[in-house]
């Protein structure tokens, strides 16, 4: 594979960094209920089309937060077919990720994330049974999966495997939140509540976990 020349990186980190700004420009500018109003307009090629790029642009931009994205996808096309556009969107985002990291490493790794929380997922890919922690963390919802994405791009994970992994891990995540908004749309507020529930006990559960096992990890190094 040909090596990228440093004036080819510099243009490629221009452009995602303008990518970038316009993004959280447009973001602030914008409340949600304008954003749905403007998506819910749109013929419905178009409206998947922009969600699954909203999504993938958000797990570039890990700073931003994924949640209010897949809780739009669920209440404007309802709880399955918001889930099929969830993982499109976060499949073709991770993909984006792998690729940027194998590229920029660390460069692009240090812009996006406190120095602390790239040191706990290293230390949590440096375990023998990384793979195996990671996938269980990406099942919970609220666990850190962004900077997990970035950080564990930097390794010798093959592209296919860790996109299957990213992909069936974020299932329970994505499913917590298209659910919940779908069941609000059609007005099921007991099943809206019950959704609720459970996703604040696996929230709650996992930031648990999360600090067990990092903890854990520390103890070891």
């Amino acid at each position: 594979m040909k090596k990228l020349t440093l004036r080819t990186k510099i243009l490629c980190l221009l452009f995602l960094i303008a990518l970038g700004i316009i993004t959280v420009i447009g973001l602030c500018k914008f409340d949600m209920n304008e954003i749905l109003k403007t998506v819910e307009t749109m013929p419905i090629g178009l409206k998947a089309l922009s969600m699954i790029g909203l999504i993938a642009a958000q797990i570039f931009l890990a700073f931003l937060p994924g949640e209010p994205l897949e809780l739009a996808s669920g209440y404007l096309f309802g709880a399955w077919s918001g889930t099929l556009i969830c993982l499109i969107g976060s499949f073709i985002g991770t993909l984006l990720v792998y690729c940027l990291v194998r590229v920029f490493r660390h460069k692009i790794i240090d812009v996006m994330f406190d120095s602390d929380k790239v040191k706990e997922a290293e230390n949590l890919v440096a375990s023998k049974k990384s793979m195996f922690w990671i996938f269980v963390l990406f099942l919970i919802p609220g666990s850190p999966k962004d900077v997990m994405t970035y950080v564990v791009s930097l390794g010798n994970v093959h592209l296919f495997k860790w996109l299957t992994l990213t992909t069936i891990g974020r299932i329970p995540s994505i499913i917590t939140s298209t659910f919940l908004s779908a069941s609000f749309k059609s007005g099921d507020l007991v099943m809206t509540l019950m959704i609720a529930m459970v996703t604040l006990f696996l929230v709650g559960g996992g930031a648990i976990y999360y600090k067990t096992v990092i903890q854990k990890k520390d103890k070891i190094v």
